[in-house]
């Protein structure tokens, strides 16, 4: 009886935040030096002493590009696969740099590992090349299962049995780290096989060497403490699907006690005190998720969350040097009435601040810039003589109060 089973990655239940560059320039790289291998090969085994690592002959550039080379279409496209569907998501964990990192280093051990192997108990096979970036993904595989132990995977299959007429396919969720485990015992089976001479056609020692050496890399790293907090993000996420607003609080806590400095948490748990009335917390991890991505220039970020507060707490107010940070990426946005809106706010909070004068001038003069806004603008600039009469911005308000028109003092209200 013939029987062919096959099975392959398909997705994982964790979002991608940002582009994965690095993840894009290793695939189009592998496809280019197939391509190489296919239509020029006479370039190809000219250089392939510094492509090909051989266990008996090793070369240094041979330990890192060997994993950009393919013995064919079907080996490049299962590599692919596997390389779009873990590696996007540790690379947004790790960022563009220590994800190559990891890679690389992945596949140096994965092929240290296969040549040891090969010349201890295959020596026969030692002046094989082996290429190909299964070594490499294999370290991903293994940095996966400490930083992302979490996540769920989802597998396609396909059982055929041709002379039972069977066929069967599908696709099932499970733990990564199961699948990932069962693949890992398949791997340590076949090495066991080859040492009786079967399957040699494949390097399994390299995918042994190179999980453990990203097990490894995890651990040195210190990316099991990434991995618990994001775990409670993540659960925090499926508690807010469910709505329940209390359970989601407490994981969010937990996530930021761990990663204090990652904005994405602080913007959650700051929602679930909002949903469950605590309006002065909810205020608090606001303002910090603000101020965090203040720090890292993510102004966009800063606009979009402060008005989310906003909406929930029309009297949220972010610290003084946020709040006129805000007011002028809004300004620089061209969005002028809120930008307006901002400005006031800060004058009327922080009425001592030096920046005061300021804020109120360029309120004044945003509103200004539409004609419906002009009585507004005027009863700006009146409060600016009154109140900063030493300002230097009062003498440009006093020149801008004959061009406009004066309103009733009900207008002046910052919200209205």
């Amino acid at each position: 009886m013939f029987y062919f089973f096959y099975y392959f990655p398909v997705g994982l239940d964790v979002r991608v935040r940002r582009f994965p560059w690095a993840t894009g320039a290793i695939a189009m790289a592998c496809v280019a030096a197939f391509m190489m291998q296919r239509f020029a090969p006479a370039l190809f085994w000219a250089n392939s002493g510094a492509f090909l690592f051989v266990p008996r002959a090793p070369s240094l550039s041979s330990l890192l590009l060997n994993a950009y080379f393919h013995g064919g279409l079907l080996h490049l496209l299962s590599n692919l696969l596997t390389l779009v569907v873990f590696a996007p998501v540790l690379e947004d964990r790790l960022g563009s740099r220590r994800f190559l990192v990891c890679y690389h280093l992945g596949n140096v051990a994965a092929n240290l590992v296969q040549g040891a192997l090969v010349l201890l108990f295959l020596p026969a096979q030692a002046g094989y090349g082996v290429l190909g970036a299964s070594g490499a993904l294999a370290g991903l595989l293994g940095l996966f299962t400490v930083r992302m132990y979490f996540a769920k995977l989802r597998v396609a299959y396909w059982t055929f049995l041709p002379l039972q007429a069977f066929t069967r396919a599908g696709a099932v969720t499970v733990p990564a780290t199961f699948a990932i485990g069962v693949w890992f015992l398949l791997q340590l089976v076949l090495v066991l096989l080859q040492r009786e001479g079967a399957g040699l056609g494949v390097a399994c020692g390299s995918h042994l060497g190179g999980l453990v050496a990203g097990l490894g890399i995890a651990t040195a790293s210190g990316a099991q403490r990434a991995g618990r907090a994001e775990a409670c993000l993540q659960r925090g996420l499926r508690y807010l699907d469910q709505a329940a607003w209390y359970a989601a609080q407490g994981e969010f806590i937990d996530y930021v006690r761990l990663q204090p400095d990652d904005p994405t948490g602080q913007v959650e748990l700051a929602r679930t005190y909002r949903l469950t009335g605590r309006h002065a917390l909810a205020d608090r991890h606001y303002r910090e998720a603000c101020r965090l991505h203040a720090a890292s220039k993510q102004l966009d970020r800063v606009e979009e969350i402060a008005l989310e507060a906003e909406r929930g707490n029309p009297r949220f107010l972010l610290e003084p040097a946020g709040q006129l940070q805000l007011a002028q990426a809004l300004e620089r946005s061209l969005k002028r009435a809120q930008a307006a809106r901002e400005f006031q706010r800060f004058a009327e909070a922080y009425p001592a601040a030096e920046q005061a004068p300021l804020a109120l001038y360029r309120a004044a003069r945003l509103a200004g810039a539409d004609r419906a806004g002009q009585a507004r603008a005027a009863l700006l600039y009146e409060r600016l003589v009154e109140h900063y009469p030493m300002a230097p911005e009062t003498g440009l308000a006093r020149t801008a109060l004959a061009a406009v028109e004066p309103a009733p003092e009900a207008l002046l209200t910052a919200g209205s």
